[in-house]
């Protein structure tokens, strides 16, 4: 159903909305209305707010929220409609349910739709921003709805240029904005595995002369630039060099030198590596980094990170 871009409006369809399925459930337990955040998606093209739509449909499992999707699309005018994404928990017989508000605006009009903004909501909860692909790095509309969120959430790996996306973050952070990446994000799991050699004793962090990160595409990635920060700061004895390969994107392999010693990581599956240390080696899953696992995890992070703020800094 499309209203006008008028936040009365909106709230009545919403109300309008879960009247409906309180008629259309037959279960016995009927429809519980969840809520524990306003989740703000700015997102693209058409193509795009279909994805955001699949996402979310995941994610408020674990997160229910009221979703605000702002597409841009020009020449549509300023349209909104109202959804809501449903299920039902395994041996239960009550329908759960979260609610959404999609609309669509030109990139001219965007700035204009910020300010209905604020009353869709939802009092006294937590307001995080998704701001979907290279475009939050670029477009001032954007820039608009920063002010909006207590989280913003980025992924650099979809900008052009890799430390102007860095500095747009910093820039962020230094004006107390509450930022996170979901380039850091995938980063997890490779943290993670080197972690887990020091405190295993594989190799002793103070004998370690040198760091070798090898990661896919050309030029500078901020992925590479996290693990490099983090790597510096968790060894500062040691010299860290950053090499591409032409390959997909992401880290491929890290090697560390420590005296004689030496330990490999290095990726041998879309989501697994293979560690090779004092003639040993095994290998080990990665957590899987589907847009949906990346952002359950930041969703359940609206406190500060605190680790990832010194990388960033």
């Amino acid at each position: 159903m499309s209203v006008a871009v008028q936040p009365e409006k909106i709230l009545r369809e919403l109300r309008e909305l879960w009247d409906e399925l309180g008629r259309a459930e037959e279960t016995p337990g009927g429809v519980l209305r969840a809520c524990a955040m306003t989740l703000l998606v700015a997102a693209e093209e058409q193509g795009e707010a279909e994805q955001v739509r699949k996402t979310l449909g995941v994610l408020m499992h674990d997160h229910p929220s009221r979703a605000i999707v702002l597409r841009s699309q020009e020449g549509s005018g300023v349209e909104a409609r109202v959804f809501a994404e449903c299920w039902m928990p395994f041996g239960r017989h009550q329908q759960i349910c979260a609610e959404g508000i999609e609309i669509t605006a030109g990139g001219a009009e965007l700035s204009e739709v910020v300010h209905v903004l604020l009353p869709l909501m939802v009092p006294d909860l937590p307001v995080v921003l998704w701001c979907r692909g290279g475009r939050a790095f670029t477009d001032p509309a954007i820039e608009a709805l920063f002010p909006l969120a207590d989280k913003i959430i980025f992924d650099s790996a979809a900008a052009s240029d890799a430390k102007a996306a860095l500095q747009l973050l910093r820039s962020l952070r230094a004006r107390g904005r509450r930022v996170a990446d979901l380039t850091w994000t995938r980063l997890t799991g490779w943290r993670e595995v080197l972690s887990q050699l020091f405190d295993d004793g594989v190799l002793d962090p103070d004998a370690v002369a040198s760091v070798r990160i090898v990661h896919g595409g050309s030029g500078a990635s901020t992925c590479a630039l996290y693990l490099t920060k983090w790597i510096e700061q968790g060894l500062p004895g040691a010299r860290v060099m950053v090499e591409s390969a032409s390959d997909e994107p992401g880290i491929r392999a890290i090697t560390l030198l420590g005296g004689s010693a030496e330990v490999s990581i290095r990726r041998t599956g879309p989501s697994c590596v293979e560690a090779r240390a004092g003639g040993r080696s095994y290998r080990t899953p990665l957590p899987p980094v589907t847009e949906e696992a990346l952002m359950r995890e930041e969703l359940s992070i609206l406190g500060p990170d605190s680790v990832f703020d010194r990388v960033l800094a």
